[in-house]
């Protein structure tokens, strides 16, 4: 086994990684040289590392040059306004009012109105003139009181609706005045007389009622009443289909006892008969009932007949009771995303240093637009009527409206009286 001449040479440490060094400031040396050339032969290997690393960091230093030099521009883009722009200018450059001679003073009030009073000849008495002047102010000060008096007094005719004789003597104009007002006047006590108006509808549904027929009525004998069913008898049975109030169509009412006429046993209508009728689909807010008007009814023999009678509940009130439905969740619904709309378009961007600028008024015409949109879009949905349900096997009652003639399908010497 060689051994070194000189003790120096000997490997640090033993010649193992982790001995025990003979001066631990070379085995730091050494270790950093060797990490530097490690380093530098990991970089000489793969130069394209190195590029990539410096122009990623020149990349990131120009983007944050332009990300700040964007942010400048536009915060110092606009002016901001100042607040003596808005206020308006005023011209001072006025020429001033050249003063008054010194010999013009002002007149006395005496001498003014006897200078304003015509005067004969400059001889004229002051006294005088200033007693013209006073009894001219007089008249005219009369006159206008005439005057208003008679526009009271006219005003006062056209509100009572009482007219007389005009003794003022003022004219042509007068008496047009009055014969206009006296048109109005009993145009106004007609209306008071007449009630609330043609307008009104319980006055127009009195006036039908009352003009229907004016005619003398002579008192008849019916024939064959066990053939006959007279105004208010009364059928009973129960829907076949339900009700749903959305959209129109038919129904159809099956008797569940018989009908007889006026007189007797003989069934006219027997149960079994099918009726046909049409609900309303019409339906207003707060409508809690369901109108049906029926037509034909069909006996199971073939026999049919119009009955053209309203349908009612078993008190005998006109319609049915129905289950309501507002349609309260879309009606919240659509209000809620209106809002929302309308309120986020107009909020959307703000700022609240600066108010009066192209942007602002951008951003109103945006909201506008939306809001006008959104209203046409689900303005609809707002105003959804309610919906009338009724179930199937509801029982109803029909009153009949006219007198229904069985005379030529029933033979009343079968039956006893």
């Amino acid at each position: 086994m060689n051994t070194p001449d000189n003790p120096n040479d000997l490997p640090r440490g033993n010649g193992r990684p982790g001995g025990e060094p003979g001066d631990g400031g070379d085995s730091l040396n050494e270790r950093r040289r060797a990490a530097d050339a490690l380093r530098q032969t990991s970089l000489a290997a793969d130069p394209a590392r190195g590029r990539r690393q410096t122009f990623f960091t020149v990349a990131g230093v120009i983007l944050f040059l332009l990300c700040a030099g964007g942010f400048y521009a536009i915060k110092h883009d606009a002016p901001a306004p100042s607040g003596s722009s808005d206020k308006p200018k005023i011209d001072e450059d006025t020429t001033k009012a050249a003063p008054l001679d010194a010999g013009r003073q002002k007149l006395p009030a005496s001498m003014a109105a006897a200078a304003s009073a015509p005067a004969a000849s400059s001889g004229v008495d002051p006294d005088e003139a200033r007693w013209a002047a006073e009894r001219q102010r007089q008249a005219a000060a009369a006159a206008e009181q005439a005057r208003r008096k008679a526009e009271a007094m006219r005003e006062a005719r056209m509100k009572s609706g009482l007219f007389g004789s005009d003794t003022g003597g003022d004219g042509s104009d007068d008496a047009g005045a009055a014969s206009a007002d006296a048109q109005q006047g009993e145009a106004g006590l007609g209306r008071r007389s007449g009630g609330d108006g043609p307008t009104d509808p319980n006055s127009a549904f009195a006036r039908g009622v009352a003009n229907a027929d004016d005619s003398t009525v002579k008192a008849q004998k019916i024939e064959n009443l066990q053939c006959r069913m007279e105004p208010g008898a009364i059928l009973e049975g129960h829907l076949l289909p339900r009700i749903i109030s959305d959209l129109p169509g038919s129904i159809t009412i099956m008797l569940d006892r018989d009908a007889f006429g006026e007189k007797g046993r003989i069934p006219l209508l027997p149960w079994g008969t099918r009726i046909t009728g049409k609900p309303n689909s019409s339906v207003r807010k707060g409508q809690e009932r369901t109108f049906i008007a029926s037509a034909v009814a069909l006996r199971p023999d073939g026999v049919k007949i119009r009955v053209d009678s309203p349908v009612a509940d078993q008190l005998g009130s006109a319609g049915i009771d129905a289950d309501v439905d507002n349609h309260v969740g879309q009606i919240l619904g659509m209000s809620a995303a209106l809002a929302i709309l309308g309120a986020g378009a107009s909020n959307y961007g703000v700022s609240s240093s600066d108010r009066n600028n192209s942007s602002s008024m951008y951003r109103e015409n945006v909201q506008s637009s939306m809001a006008q949109s959104s209203q046409q879009l689900l303005g609809g949905y707002v105003n959804i009527p309610p919906t009338l349900r009724n179930d199937q096997g509801t029982r109803v009652r029909i009153q009949v409206e006219h007198e229904l003639d069985f005379s030529d399908y029933c033979k009343p010497g079968s039956e006893e009286d």
